[in-house]
């Protein structure tokens, strides 16, 4: 179903979950390969994704540097690395799911048979 989607990069302070993807592993090494901090890299590697990206931050300075991602791209065998990093759902969506009053009729079908 096409639409505005969003996604952090991380929990969002969630209780019991931890995730803080700017320092994993996977992220740390891709940012040391192309001399890129680890916001420029998350950053670019949506755009590569084809998301939409919101960069956010308050500090002119950090705005101005995270429009340094459009001259610049990952290149594939350290793209392909990204999909080493497990994905998990903040929201089960289980609040918009219905036998019959709702178009989704289990959580597979709401998230497309994504986790």
């Amino acid at each position: 179903m096409p639409g505005l989607k969003s996604s952090p990069l991380g929990s969002l302070g969630m209780l019991g979950l931890k995730s803080d993807v700017l320092k994993h592993p996977v992220l740390t090494m891709v940012t040391e390969k192309l001399e890129k901090t680890p916001a420029k890299v998350a950053l670019r590697w949506g755009l590569q994704m084809a998301h939409r990206v919101l960069p956010k931050s308050t500090n002119e300075k950090r705005i101005k540097e995270k429009f340094d991602v459009f001259d610049w791209s990952i290149p594939d065998d350290l793209f392909a690395k990204f999909s080493e990093i497990p994905q998990v759902k903040l929201i089960r969506g289980t609040n918009f799911v219905h036998e019959t009053k709702s178009p989704y009729k289990t959580p597979e079908n709401l998230w497309d048979g994504e986790i």
